[in-house]
């Protein structure tokens, strides 16, 4: 077992395994266990939170009614409104009843408006000359209601907090103030008696920030001013807060008193979340231990389905390499399984491959053209036989070979379609090859085929057809000659009888020498004119004003079209653009194409020419009223010695399609049985 796991876990496709199962299974897990426990945690922090904004707000209504409670005991005591003044004596009696009924007050003393104590309950009946500034003497002097301090130091030099009222008549004469000093005692018994139950804590700040009361007696008395809950307390605000209490992140709801004190009251959230982390004990042992049941179940259930993949990829990966059938292992052909099948299917696949690999390559070197495919960066990948033969270099010598060391090929992969090539061979001699390339994976498919004594019969046939063509314009040759002939003949005449005449007119003898020379120079002009389309002869690209050209192959036809019946109807639009070609190869594809639609109206018609401009083109638009050509003969128009007439030579179309194609251009033709056809010819105009 160990074995096979530790050859397992040094495959790829097990590790692999491996780190779907963790993504499908434990990312899931840990994902579904994150949320859960921060729903938990936001579920349990939102309770708190409500549950602290409540307590502070039931604490602040019992503060606040405790703090009128003892307002109202004092203003009692005092005899405010009364008619006349309370006697020192009644006020003290009535202060030590009130301090025996109430929790809240600790004591209560009287300060004349001389700052003199008169009394103080339960102590001191009367006082003799006590005298004790009141901070908040001046406060109720003026304003005529309570006063709430913050903490201060009373006569006894001890740290209290006190509520004062006025101690005044109806007459309004202020007297002096009643001070009760509250029970810090109380108030923090109060906070921690509330605040217990939750574990968590609660204290009272005055005005300038320090603890009153407080759950937690080690900080009554210390400064809270510049903590951030007492800085919000001192500016009146309310609301709730995460903030750090004794060094422990709590979550802390504070509210503003009346009369300036200020509330706080949180809990730790290490005590606050306590039950999420248990929650989140829990869960995650229960996610461990369902993530180790299956871990087990998986191990245990590798031996039966990942190893047997493993070792079908290892086959796979031997044949790849070297093209050998690696024997499988007799259990698992027998086993009736979906990886029986699979390991089946790859043998019967890898035999089919051989038998598909050795059936192309037959076909590719039994082919009668080259083949070469290149990648890239001009590596031959793959070449046949006839393709080394070609280009006279040895079988042996393909291995890694660039195409660059063909120097005529070097530019094969920017080139495209059909393009046509002359080769030098190793003894001097011309090839010309044509080559189809195409895009391959990786790289160009190039076919060549060596097409030199295709080239040289049709060359052959382009002068046949050239000379076919001179025999259908002799009529209009020789009504050329005839008109120069007759003025020779004339002149000639009128030379010898001018010369016989005893007295002679030289002025008559020039003119007759000059009438004879031109005409003899005009027949010169014909017959060269004659000789130049019979001539085989390579030309270069000149600009070429097309109407001109067609204007010419007319007039050399005119004969031709007069003796057919033919008429002849001239569409030129202007401005025509000039187009870039060889002069008398035009005049040939114009040849061809006005005897072909001659030939189609043997009763006679309409011959119509268009030519205009149509970006990027010049068009010339050849239309006959003809007999048409039939849907089934349209397939074979331009293809060699394919003719519909019976002395045609099939070899005229396709040599107009090679002119135009020659110049960049394109060949259309429409046509409708017993209604016409019309050749269209497109020039580029920016060549």
């Amino acid at each position: 077992m160990m074995a096979f796991l530790m050859q397992a876990f040094t495959s790829r496709l097990t590790r692999k395994y491996l780190v779907i199962f963790s993504l499908v299974l434990i990312i899931p897990t840990i994902v579904i266990y994150r949320l859960i426990v921060s729903y938990a945690q936001n579920v349990m922090e939102g309770q708190i939170a409500r549950d602290n904004l409540i307590g502070a707000d039931s604490i602040v209504k019992r503060l606040n009614a405790e703090i009128t409670n003892v307002v109202l005991q004092l203003q009692l005591i005092a005899g405010q409104n009364l008619a006349l003044p309370t006697d020192e004596i009644t006020m003290y009696e009535n202060a030590k009843q009130t301090i025996a009924k109430s929790s809240m007050i600790h004591s209560i003393y009287y300060v004349d408006n001389g700052s003199q104590m008169r009394f103080e309950a339960p102590f001191s009946p009367k006082m003799q000359a006590v005298t004790y500034a009141y901070p908040g003497l001046e406060h109720v002097r003026w304003s005529y209601t309570y006063m709430v301090s913050g903490l201060l130091q009373n006569n006894r030099q001890e740290t209290t907090v006190t509520i004062a009222v006025p101690v005044y008549y109806k007459d309004r004469t202020f007297h002096g103030a009643l001070v009760a000093e509250l029970s810090r005692d109380y108030l923090s018994e109060m906070l921690r008696t509330m605040s217990a139950t939750r574990e968590g804590f609660s204290y009272l700040l005055d005005l300038n920030g320090q603890v009153i009361a407080s759950s937690d007696v080690a900080i009554l008395g210390k400064d809270f001013g510049h903590d951030a809950i007492g800085q919000r307390l001192m500016i009146g605000d309310s609301g709730l807060i995460s903030s750090s209490y004794q060094g422990q992140e709590s979550i802390v709801a504070y509210q503003q008193i009346r009369d300036n004190w200020g509330l706080a009251l949180g809990i730790p959230k290490e005590i606050a979340f306590k039950p999420v982390k248990t929650l989140g004990m829990a869960l995650t042992i229960s996610f461990f231990s369902i993530f180790m049941l299956t871990l087990f179940l998986i191990l245990f259930g590798m031996r039966d389905l990942l190893y047997p993949i493993i070792h079908l990829t290892r086959f796979a990966k031997k044949y790849r390499q070297e093209h050998t059938l690696e024997a499988v292992q007799a259990d698992r052909i027998e086993a009736k399984d979906e990886l029986s099948e699979l390991t089946g299917t790859m043998k019967a696949l890898t035999r089919e491959l051989d038998f598909k690999e050795r059936f192309l390559r037959d076909v590719i070197e039994g082919i009668p053209y080259a083949l070469v495919t290149i990648n890239h960066e001009g590596l031959v990948t793959h070449a046949n036989e006839k393709f080394y033969q070609l280009f006279q270099i040895s079988w042996n010598d393909h291995a890694k070979m660039q195409i660059a060391v063909i120097p005529e090929l070097s530019d094969i992969s920017s080139l495209q379609g059909e393009t046509v090539l002359t080769i030098l061979g190793s003894r001097g001699e011309r090839n010309i090859v044509r080559i189809v390339t195409a895009p391959f994976q990786n790289g160009v498919l190039a076919v060549l085929q060596d097409v030199t004594q295709i080239k040289l019969l049709e060359e052959h046939f382009n002068q046949s057809e050239k000379l076919a063509q001179m025999g259908q314009i002799t009529a209009g040759v020789a009504h050329e000659l005839k008109n120069p002939l007759a003025v020779l003949a004339s002149s000639s005449e009128l030379l010898r009888d001018e010369m016989m005449e005893e007295q002679q007119d030289p002025a008559l003898v020039r003119t007759l020498v000059a009438d004879i020379d031109e005409e003899v120079a005009r027949m010169s002009g014909i017959v060269n004119q004659f000789l130049s389309f019979a001539k085989a002869k390579d030309e270069h690209d000149n600009p070429i004003e097309i109407d001109q050209l067609v204007d010419r192959v007319l007039h050399l036809l005119r004969i031709k079209f007069n003796e057919s019946k033919v008429v002849v109807n001239k569409k030129y639009v202007s401005p025509l653009p000039l187009i870039l070609g060889k002069y008398n190869k035009l005049i040939q594809l114009f040849l061809n194409l006005f005897l072909n639609s001659i030939d189609a109206m043997p009763g006679g018609g309409v011959l119509t020419i268009s030519i205009f401009g149509k970006d990027p083109y010049l068009e010339v638009r050849i239309e006959d009223s003809g007999e048409g050509i039939s849907q089934s003969d349209m397939q074979w128009l331009f293809n060699p010695f394919f003719s519909t007439k019976e002395q045609g030579t099939g070899i005229g179309l396709t040599i107009a399609s090679e002119i135009i194609r020659e110049h960049g251009g394109e060949i259309q033709i429409e046509s409708v049985l017993h209604e016409g056809t019309t050749v269209i010819c497109k020039f580029p105009t920016g060549r």
